[in-house]
């Protein structure tokens, strides 16, 4: 595996996981069936299930959402702005670069769009070479690669799974888009395997399964679905588990998704990773779109330097091609 795609995988994995996959299609419904009945209820869950409320429904909606697959696809197709705020520390905490842009999306014909940078105050060794565009970081050259279009770059409007050519790189691409953004499909990921698969007998002895009542940014009322690593598998078999803390935030009103926050975490002697994501959806046009993702950490892989930092990015101003 080439350095460069050893890079985008993990980076990969760094920015958009946030769910979890069953790897064995054949038993979902046993597996499913499991996690119903092991799942712990707040007691205004307690009493919306005695009113209709079903909890063996609401969890194969969990496992079966595609709204972070929708609102990422549907970005190509709309003009927006986003406001991007980069930080990259030290060991010590100390700022080695960092870089607050603005940028633009333009669709200049039907499916097909351009990026424009309108504004960055880039600071230290943000880049390598700021007229070449070339990053410093890694955490910038991906986050370039997935949301910048320097040149015209068309899309299909079917957020599909499969691979766009027959590289390598493409393959890796497209199971990771089947691990992260949709619960249920197999996905032959490197280096992690099937230790994000929550939701499988194998995993469930390792964490704790809740459905909570809450209101999401003081102003929506939601079921939350939360897994958590169990106390006592926080430092014991650390290896075994990929996600320590997951939380999604479901509409009462509709089921829509709201948000989710996660952390990963995984150490090994080979390599280490320690990540933290929020990530906020609305509706454009009734349509999923990201409005909001901060991700905070740190990772360390062979034979490149270790990297520690974190961003922000806003989107808004979303309007249709016409």
């Amino acid at each position: 595996m080439t350095r460069y795609l050893k890079i985008i995988l993990l980076l990969l994995i760094v920015l958009f996981i946030g769910t979890f996959s069953q790897a064995q299609e054949p038993t979902e419904k046993e597996d499913y069936l499991d996690i119903s009945a092991v799942i712990n209820l707040d007691s205004f869950t307690v009493v919306a299930s005695r009113e209709g409320f079903s909890v063996a429904e609401f969890i194969q909606l969990v496992k079966e959402d595609d709204s972070f697959l929708n609102a990422f696809h549907n970005l190509r197709f709309l003009n927006y702005k986003s406001d991007n705020n980069f930080t990259f520390k030290s060991k010590k905490d100390k700022i080695l670069a960092s870089n607050n842009c603005k940028i633009q999306q333009q669709i200049i014909e039907e499916n097909c769009r351009q990026t424009k940078v309108l504004e960055e105050n880039p600071k230290g060794k943000f880049y390598k070479n700021k007229k070449k565009r070339e990053y410093k970081f890694y955490t910038s050259k991906m986050h370039d690669r997935l949301f910048y279009a320097h040149r015209k770059s068309c899309t299909g409007q079917d957020p599909s799974f499969e691979p766009t050519d027959d590289s390598k790189l493409e393959k890796y691409v497209s199971e990771l888009k089947k691990l992260i953004f949709k619960p249920g499909k197999k996905a032959n990921v490197p280096l992690i395997g099937d230790k994000t698969a929550i939701f499988e007998k194998k995993m469930t002895k390792y964490y704790d399964y809740s459905i909570q009542s809450e209101v999401y940014k003081n102003e929506i009322d939601c079921y939350v679905f939360i897994a958590s690593v169990k106390d006592q598998y926080l430092k014991d078999k650390e290896g075994k588990t990929v996600i320590k803390y997951l939380k999604t935030y479901f509409s009462k009103e509709d089921f829509q998704v709201m948000g989710r926050n996660y952390q990963l975490k995984y150490n090994t002697a080979l390599y280490e990773f320690d990540l933290s994501m929020d990530i906020e959806l609305d509706f454009f046009e009734n349509k999923y779109v990201p409005t909001y993702i901060q991700f905070e950490g740190f990772w360390d892989l062979p034979f490149f330097k270790k990297e520690s930092g974190d961003f922000t990015l806003t989107f808004y101003d979303f309007n249709s091609y016409k």
